[in-house]
């Protein structure tokens, strides 16, 4: 199975390099790689971004679902985890990120990867998001609509703009979306900065489907040729 999907990565899959150029400014209009259901009426936007802090840049997703329906920071990881074969996630049951992992190749040894709290660096996934967060306000299961959210900032990649990291509150089950919000993960020590300048992550498969068949294709033409 790993090697099938290896297969339609090679021959099917554009992975965008991290260390492409970018201006000043990173906004949801920028976002191309994208989670969810379509735009449209009714369709809120907010964007993920994840920094390994590992020398590249970190990367951004966008994530669309339809305004009358209460989404989390959960949520938007599980929509990742659901679309994405190549990433996976330690800890979202609890609400608190233990690890994040891209497996470009499915091979099982992901190129980027940052686990649990690292005692001999006092590093950890630390969680912001671009809005403030209410004084003592903190929830432990999903979060009931309005609670301890106030209105998105902005993009915290937007140096003309009031958009800021700020570090959340609550785990992602206790952090509820709105139109325009940001998530962001970086590993990193207590009180740290959020997310550095994200890019674009790499496209998102259409379906699992689709690398089975693309894998198929290719692993026949390797044994015509061989």
């Amino acid at each position: 199975m790993r090697l099938i999907a290896a297969g339609a990565i090679i021959c099917s899959a554009t992975i965008f390099s991290s260390e492409q150029l970018h201006g000043a400014t990173f906004l949801v209009s920028d976002v191309t790689t994208w989670l969810g259901i379509d735009p449209g009426a009714n369709v809120s936007e907010a964007v993920l971004v994840i920094d390994w802090a590992d020398g590249q840049a970190p990367w951004a997703w966008g994530y669309r679902w339809q305004n009358s329906e209460l989404e989390t920071g959960g949520d938007l990881l599980a929509a990742l985890m659901a679309e994405e074969l190549r990433f996976s996630i330690l800890g979202l049951a609890s609400g608190f990120v233990s690890g994040l992992a891209w497996d470009a190749d499915l091979d099982g040894t992901p190129e980027r990867f940052k686990g649990d709290f690292n005692p001999d660096t006092g590093e950890y996934w630390t969680y912001s998001v671009n809005n403030d967060q209410q004084t003592d306000n903190f929830t432990d299961g999903a979060a009931p609509v309005g609670a301890h959210i106030l209105p998105p900032l902005g993009s915290p990649n937007d140096e003309d703009g009031p958009g800021a990291w700020v570090s959340s509150n609550t785990g992602v089950l206790g952090r509820p979306l709105v139109d325009g919000s940001w998530d962001g993960f970086l590993y990193a020590e207590f009180g740290s900065a959020g997310p550095a300048f994200a890019v674009n992550a790499p496209a998102v498969p259409e379906t699992s489907m689709s690398i089975l068949i693309g894998a198929g294709a290719c692993l026949l033409s390797w044994k015509r040729r061989g």
